[in-house]
């Protein structure tokens, strides 16, 4: 009966047309992406106090004679004590101690779009920047971050502000409107300078656009619902410990709307293909067949490859994979060189 239906023609044309989003989705799975939207997630997390630390340091330090101003940030402000410590103390600071501090702060953001980088190095198949571009290209992104976020948050919060205000249904209707195209248009920017500038190559706008898109389109949504998920089933988290909760939750789903473009833009647009397995069990597979045994020996050497001194292992090196002959010559070692050249003298003799 089950083989019946695999050979039926309605279910071979559903296989194919579903081939590409099961692969989209092989993809997006083998590539640990749920486990890296964690990481991310945990990062944004911690992300948090360096920005208020070096926003507020600031701001305590430019509005130092403006009392009045300063009391209703720290209104806003009221439960982060972390917060009113930066505003209020740090402006006191001698402004060499402030600008240390500020400096460690902005470093400790920048941290997070190191990570960015590296999850985009899985995404793409690339190697890693070097550490004085990757904190160059971590810092930039962090100003803009800083900037761009405030930015998404308020524009999608000012319709349900202003609906109270505007009179009349058609006023309602407009302002509550243009405030989530606003917010969908600064989102797209967002994500597609991190689309377009974070991976380690030349990127375009024809193959970034799409998952901008998405990741934008999704966002504003995500942004709409999520305070009714968590008015609807996390009404019993309270107090600090459930705004923690509801807090990593919400960055959760946020970077993993964030790999979910850039896995968009990988695989539909610039084709990349899917793991054979899992990230884990795929770098297994590399280092069996290229660690010659060896479970500690590195995949690629220089100073210290071992040349193969049993029968076995000689007649396995000489019938090297394809595979194999393009690994070294990606990372070629001093002692496959010699030995190559040694044949090439063998041959000419």
């Amino acid at each position: 009966m089950l083989n019946e239906i695999k050979s039926s023609s309605v279910f071979q044309g559903g296989q194919r047309q579903t081939k590409p989003m099961r692969r989209f989705l092989r993809k997006f799975s083998n590539d640990w992406s749920m486990d890296f939207s964690a990481m991310l997630a945990y990062n944004l997390l911690i992300t948090l106090l360096p920005i208020a630390v070096a926003l507020f340091g600031i701001l305590g330090l430019v509005l130092k004679n403006y009392p009045a101003t300063q009391k209703e940030i720290n209104e806003l402000f009221i439960f982060f004590d972390v917060v009113d410590l930066a505003f209020n103390q740090l402006s006191k600071d001698a402004g060499l101690i402030l600008v240390i501090g500020i400096f460690f702060a902005l470093f400790g953001a920048s941290r997070l779009f190191i990570a960015i980088d590296k999850c985009m190095t899985i995404v793409y198949r690339l190697p890693q920047r070097t550490f004085l571009r990757q904190n160059m290209l971590a810092f930039g992104m962090l100003f803009f971050f800083i900037i761009i976020i405030p930015i998404i948050i308020a524009a999608s919060s000012a319709p349900s502000a202003l609906l109270s205000i505007i009179p009349g249904g058609g006023g309602r209707f407009g302002t509550f409107l243009a405030g989530i195209v606003f917010s969908l248009i600064v989102a797209f920017i967002f994500f597609e300078s991190i689309y377009w500038f974070v991976p380690n190559k030349k990127m375009s706008f024809k193959v970034t656009w799409c998952g901008s898109l998405v990741a934008a389109c999704t966002l504003e949504i995500f942004i709409i619902l999520f305070p009714l998920y968590v008015r609807r089933f996390m009404g019993n988290y309270a107090g600090q410990i459930g705004f923690a909760v509801i807090l990593l939750l919400f960055f959760f789903y946020f970077a993993t709307i964030l790999i979910l473009g850039a896995q968009i833009n990988a695989f539909f647009f610039e084709h990349y293909k899917p793991l054979v397995d899992g990230l884990g069990t795929y770098l297994s597979y590399m280092h069996d067949e290229h660690g010659v045994g060896d479970q500690r020996r590195p995949l690629c050497e220089n100073e210290t490859d071992i040349q193969p001194t049993t029968a076995t292992e000689r007649a396995m090196t000489s019938q090297s994979s394809p595979r194999h002959i393009w690994f070294n010559k990606l990372c070629p070692s001093k002692t496959t060189s010699s030995t190559e050249q040694d044949r090439e003298g063998q041959h000419m003799i």
